[in-house]
């Protein structure tokens, strides 16, 4: 604040909480941004931020329930799926995940309502190598076709994270997408309500 013959001025430093308010405040261009996710009081974090897809402002989210947008690129086509609403729980709560519909899209639901319960995810505890959080005797997470975390019941259908040697990775979006090695990308992009 300043004065000056009588004016007083006020500055305001804008502090984004996700890339959603970094769209809201004008920054149309897809890239890497500081946002403020854990409250003014703590450092930023630097994030990218996808301005070009379903109207943009998709990156990550803390204690909101927001949407969530998976794609799959094979080859040159590039397929999605659009969950309603998504959210991770924190460290003390294994990373629960939250899903609810409606799910949309070219991809098809592989997280949400499958043809079998054990395979749906919603509800599961993020799993790792060293952390079998799963519903399964094994740990899917440290599986030999597998090695990677993910949000694993009974093992799997969906996995995003799957090995990059793609003759090994199997099921990666079950049944749209059954083998890695068609697949050239993979997202997940995340976006508040």
């Amino acid at each position: 604040m300043s004065d000056e013959t009588g004016w007083r001025y006020y500055s305001h430093h804008y502090l984004p909480v996700d890339c959603n308010d970094l769209r809201n405040n004008c920054r149309p261009n897809t890239g890497v941004y500081e946002i403020y996710p854990f409250g003014t009081s703590s450092r930023p974090i630097r994030v990218y931020c996808d301005m070009d897809t379903m109207d943009g402002g998709w990156t990550i989210t803390k204690g909101k329930v927001s949407s969530l947008y998976v794609s799959i690129k094979k080859h040159k086509d590039r397929l999605y799926e659009l969950y309603d609403q998504f959210s991770v729980s924190n460290e003390a709560e294994k990373y629960k995940l939250f899903l609810a519909g409606p799910a949309t899209g070219t991809l098809g639901d592989s997280m949400l309502n499958t043809a079998l319960s054990r395979n749906n995810l919603s509800g599961m505890y993020f799993s790792t190598p060293d952390r079998d959080n799963d519903r399964s005797d094994k740990n899917c997470a440290n599986s030999s076709s597998t090695r990677g975390g993910w949000w694993f019941n009974s093992c799997r259908i969906a996995f995003l994270n799957g090995p990059w040697y793609p003759a090994s990775w199997s099921r990666p979006w079950y049944p749209t997408v059954i083998s890695g090695i068609p697949v050239k990308e993979t997202m997940m992009l995340i976006k508040h309500h």
